[in-house]
């Protein structure tokens, strides 16, 4: 998210930054939620508290040291978002995007096959997740999105080094207080339906999860072309 580097990269370093920071970002979400409820037994005010803390943490790690090689989007709300803005070309947002979803994809895979031995549902590693979201979590969703688009373009403008404390922690305090637990990321809500953990999503909702996160990140970079225009 930090989009003006000290150095040039090439396109197989972005791609590889935006693939593990993808995959990264899935693993925490989901590890958190199968450690504490699932191995550790904790109900689930606590399992959620420990998913929003774990995933601010490492969030602020993605940014700080993917943000100089790709930008660290790690999510396509964000990608488009950007593009809306004018602060990515199109060869960015068509090229970040596959990838973040594949990284994605992967982080959910190495974090169920983490707890294979350890948890009585850690052994479907391949699982589809019947947590079921009500409609209502959609609009948190959409409303979730533009918070994190706004920080994130706020924080490009202000050209401020304190983005990876923002964007963690704007989505490790959502994921504590709103009711859709912030997914805000087309990737991380597609990759969520493979695990049969808590941090999980049925397919059905995860398609409108998909849609109300990327219609929030439209919205924010057409509010933020008005509120504060880029060069």
């Amino acid at each position: 998210m930090i989009l003006i580097a000290e150095r040039t990269f090439s396109w197989g370093q972005k791609l590889l930054a935006e693939f593990l920071g993808s995959a990264m970002l899935v693993f925490v979400i989901v590890s958190a939620g199968l450690l504490f409820y699932d191995q550790l037994g904790a109900g689930i005010g606590p399992s959620v508290l420990a998913i929003g803390l774990g995933t601010a943490g490492w969030l602020f790690i993605i940014v700080e040291i993917f943000g100089p090689i790709s930008g660290a989007h790690v999510n396509p709300m964000v990608t488009i978002a950007l593009r809306i803005t004018g602060d990515i070309d199109w060869k960015t947002f068509q090229r970040y995007i596959p990838v973040q979803f594949v990284g994605g994809l992967f982080g959910v895979f190495i974090c169920n096959l983490t707890f294979v031995a350890t948890t009585p549902m850690g052994w479907e590693v391949f699982a589809i997740s019947a947590v079921e979201r009500p409609w209502s979590t959609w609009i948190a969703e959409f409303w979730g999105s533009w918070v994190l688009a706004s920080v994130v373009i706020g924080c490009v403008r202000k050209n401020t080094k304190l983005i990876g404390l923002a964007v963690g922690g704007v989505v490790g305090m959502g994921i504590i207080s709103t009711s859709g637990t912030m997914f805000v990321n087309p990737q991380v809500s597609f990759a969520r339906i493979f695990t049969a953990g808590i941090a999980g999503i049925r397919p059905f909702d995860a398609i409108w999860f998909i849609i109300a996160s990327s219609l929030g990140g439209a919205a924010a970079g057409m509010t933020w072309n008005y509120l504060w225009p880029g060069e």
